[in-house]
């Protein structure tokens, strides 16, 4: 799925999103990409493909999904944050942060938002984490 935002030439931070659900995925690029300054460069459902594209584009920040099959979010960050040290991961999932908070932040992602906040929350925690600061509500 091709959702580059091609009008701004000045784009500062590249996007990647990985989430199973194509309406989740979609509905976080027309609200990423509508953003200055922001391009989903990405988005795809799994693991494989999330770690094919790293390889072959830069991106700044990786918004991922914690269920996604065969590999969870917490080991693709792992596997992520391995060959991409400075990609920013930010965990966005239906399971609660209480359970999956330290582990996510011990896999390097720097922070976490539950799928049910993320209306209020994302954006701020982009913001946050984009600083280099940290976004765990329960850590």
């Amino acid at each position: 799925m091709d959702i580059r935002n091609q009008e701004d030439e000045t784009i500062r931070t590249r996007i990647l999103i990985v989430d199973d659900h194509y309406v989740m995925r979609r509905g976080l690029c027309e609200l990423l990409n509508q953003r200055p300054g922001f391009a989903v460069g990405a988005a795809v459902s799994n693991a494989q493909q999330a770690l094919e594209i790293t390889r072959q584009e830069p991106f700044d920040l990786a918004i991922v999904d914690i269920s996604l099959g065969e590999t969870d979010g917490i080991e693709l960050t792992c596997r992520l944050k391995s060959e991409h040290p400075s990609l920013v991961i930010l965990i966005l999932s239906m399971h609660d942060e209480a359970l999956y908070g330290v582990r996510a932040a011990g896999a390097g992602a720097s922070g976490f938002v539950a799928k049910q906040r993320a209306g209020e929350m994302l954006l701020p925690a982009i913001d946050c984490v984009l600083r280099g600061e940290y976004h765990f509500s329960h850590l």
